[in-house]
């Protein structure tokens, strides 16, 4: 045997190598899918698996990127904001409108009462001083108030105008917005169906590529998916594992050239093969 061989035997939960030329044991701790996965694995098998991977990563990212673009398409920020700051000015100028008109209304009262104390007071029909004193009083009262009430009406309407200008401006900015999500909920939706598309094809080559791969090597790929992140495997490159990026011994390097079967990472415990 050459000195530079090594002889790997089995001991659970770790491999047991002998190196002739250091003339020493040593135990190498590695992670391992469970019994009935272990075995003389085909390199089909693994590039198979690792394609399942592949096709499951880009599901996920797909799936992902469609979660987002409900999102966005149900509720932009920037435009609920505009709605609700509308709505508000909406409000703040109908009770203006309300109030001006209300008021309007008092001054025709008003008018309307004036007219008739003036009416009476000069017609001739009232002779007693009392009572046209009275009357006189009252037409007096009546024309501060209708002074009063012009002064203030004129404040609402300026108000009003103000408040209708605003919100005629608020809504320009609104329906300007509101175009241009309209706009870009298209472009969306023509990317969440491409993305749709997409993924039901993807499903369909992982429900294929599933096939090739034996049953027991599969449910330990499952098993290993949620703890390893959705990739159990990582390709050897450069003797290092392209997941967590550590080096492998000579053990592990021959034993995937050799195509050993299942060989793991011999720090993250991930499923090694050469791509």
């Amino acid at each position: 045997m050459a000195a530079d061989c090594w002889l790997a035997y089995r001991l659970a939960p770790a491999w047991t190598v002998y190196s002739p030329a250091a003339a020493t044991w040593g135990m190498i701790e590695l992670v391992h899918l469970p019994m009935e996965a272990e075995g003389n694995q085909s390199m089909s098998d693994l590039l198979a698996l690792y394609r399942i991977q592949e096709l499951e990563l880009d599901i996920i990212a797909r799936t992902e990127r469609i979660k987002s673009i409900n999102v966005e398409m149900a509720g932009d920020a920037a435009l609920v904001e505009a709605r609700a700051s509308f709505e508000t000015a909406q409000a703040t100028h109908q009770d203006a409108v309300k109030r001006a008109t209300e008021h309007e209304h008092e001054i025709r009262a008003v008018v309307e009462k004036r007219a008739n104390s003036e009416a009476t007071l000069y017609g001739g029909a009232v002779t007693n001083p009392k009572e046209l004193q009275d009357l006189q009083m009252e037409f007096e009262a009546l024309s501060r108030r209708k002074l009063t009430l012009d002064d203030e009406m004129l404040h609402l309407i300026l108000e009003r105008d103000d408040l209708g200008e605003k919100l005629a401006e608020i809504q320009a900015g609104l329906d300007e917005m509101t175009a241009a999500r309209e706009e870009a909920n298209i472009d969306l939706q023509e990317e969440k169906d491409e993305l749709t598309a997409a993924v039901n094809e993807l499903l369909a080559e992982r429900k294929s590529q599933v096939t090739e791969v034996s049953p027991d090597l599969f449910q330990a790929y499952i098993r290993m998916r949620k703890p390893k992140a959705n990739r159990p495997l990582a390709a050897l490159q450069d003797k290092a594992c392209t997941s967590c990026g550590i080096e492998q011994n000579v053990v592990v390097i021959n034993a995937i050239n050799r195509g050993d079967g299942i060989v793991h990472c011999q720090n993250c415990g991930r499923i090694l093969l050469r791509l």
